[in-house]
């Protein structure tokens, strides 16, 4: 934490401050001008959806989430099977794209707003896919930014429900709460894009 703190320190040293201006932005703006802007950006940013659900997704894509595989490879001893599905050990791959509990979970969802099963197989696809799924400004794609949004954060709730307070609810569930949520959530302009919903 302390060599942090003094790289900050000669960061701060070598810019070029405006006075009148907020520090704090323009440190910010110019540390930002070292790091690639991430592809994911589009999901995470102008999304309507509630900041908690925001906040695990942006943990998501970073691979931050404490899932067992990693907290494995920190030597603590977990249960490494999957607790939504039972059957495969669980990753950050496994958890959000090839489970059977999520998959249902995604395609219920999807099929509610008349889209096309969850296709992707693996991590880079489901990946693309949300990216290539959350593009634009158009009505239906903010619909879909805020789905999407609220679909990992469920999973990972889910998920957590079930390893500390031993409760379970079914994917069907958990499908018809998201979808209530993104429509109360949603901007007035766009709320008649959940009226027909499939349920």
């Amino acid at each position: 934490m302390i060599r942090k703190i003094f790289e900050a320190r000669e960061l701060v040293n070598q810019m070029q401050l405006h006075p009148g201006k907020c520090l704090i932005r323009q440190i910010y703006y110019h540390s930002l001008q070292t790091r690639p802007p991430v592809p994911w950006k589009c999901l995470v940013f102008q999304n309507a959806a509630r900041p908690k659900a925001i906040f695990i997704t942006w943990l998501h894509f970073m691979g931050k989430l404490l899932i067992t595989d990693r907290l494995e490879k920190w030597g603590i001893e977990v249960e490494p099977k999957c607790c939504l599905c039972q059957t495969y050990d669980e990753s950050r791959e496994h958890l959000f794209v090839q489970c059977d509990y999520s998959r249902a979970l995604w395609n219920k969802v999807l099929q509610s707003m008349r889209m096309q099963p969850y296709p992707p197989a693996n991590w880079e696809q489901h990946q693309q896919w949300l990216i290539n799924m959350t593009k634009g400004r158009s009505m239906k794609t903010q619909a879909i930014k805020m789905l999407c949004t609220e679909v990992i954060h469920a999973i990972w709730t889910e998920r957590n429900m079930r390893i500390f307070e031993k409760q379970s609810r079914s994917w069907d569930r958990i499908a018809k709460e998201i979808v209530y949520v993104v429509c109360v959530r949603a901007f007035p302009r766009f709320q008649h894009l959940f009226h027909n919903l499939i349920f």
